[in-house]
């Protein structure tokens, strides 16, 4: 799941290449470069990042649980 996560993040920061908004996707990039992040972050940071790679709201929760 977190290649899953890896992949889309890659397009977000395709698509905002030498724009503002690459920067929150490159650090996304940094949090999810370590094996288990999910868990050493906080809910609330984890469901933004979630958001951010725009993972339906109804599937937050399942992919939340799944990651940690």
């Amino acid at each position: 799941m977190l290649e899953k996560l890896n992949e889309l993040n890659d397009k977000f920061i395709e698509r905002y290449a030498n724009n503002k908004e690459q920067e929150k996707y490159l650090l996304i990039k940094q949090i999810l470069a370590e094996k288990n992040c999910f868990r050493k972050i906080n809910i609330e940071t984890s469901y933004s990042i979630l958001r951010d790679l725009e993972i339906p709201e109804e599937e937050l929760e399942n992919y939340y649980l799944n990651l940690i």
